[in-house]
């Protein structure tokens, strides 16, 4: 059914509709975002700022400094992959507002029927590249823990 095809009543319950979809999507996309970033760039860069901070309390006792040194590279690798995340969704969840914009637009127009609206996402090389980089992300950070614990006990 194209817009103008519709009572007065339908037509503005579509249109709240579908800018309150518009809108949603955004504001998921964007939260989801910065949600789980938070959790990785934090993570990662609070065991840069512990790890130097020690570093610089035993700074006389070189073997010590050496043995911190492979922790914190991993720390910083980590932060950076999870950086890296950032760009990749925040141009999917741009490309992903301008699409449903562009459909209801296209819907107002009488271009196109309700039943002919699409979603946008992450296609597979997308998702793989993404979920490469949370994986080594996280698998540094843990690393990172798992050398400063070491190193703790011993």
């Amino acid at each position: 059914m194209k817009f103008q095809e519709m009572t007065r009543e339908q037509q503005e319950a579509f249109s709240r509709l579908l800018l309150s979809i518009v809108s949603i999507k955004s504001q998921e996309e964007q939260q989801f975002t910065q949600q789980f970033f938070r959790f990785l760039i934090l993570g990662n860069g609070a065991g840069i700022v512990l790890l130097a901070t020690i570093m610089a309390t035993i700074a006389g006792d070189e073997a010590q400094l050496m043995a911190l040194a492979a922790p914190l590279v991993k720390f910083f690798v980590g932060a950076i992959l999870a950086a890296l995340v950032f760009f990749p969704l925040m141009a999917v969840a741009n490309q992903a507002t301008i699409y449903i914009g562009g459909q209801v637009t296209k819907f107002f127009l009488n271009e196109l029927d309700i039943e002919e609206f699409r979603g946008y996402g992450l296609n597979k090389l997308e998702r793989f590249v993404i979920n490469i980089l949370l994986i080594g992300s996280l698998l540094t950070f843990c690393l990172g823990v798992y050398q400063c614990i070491g190193i703790l006990r011993g």
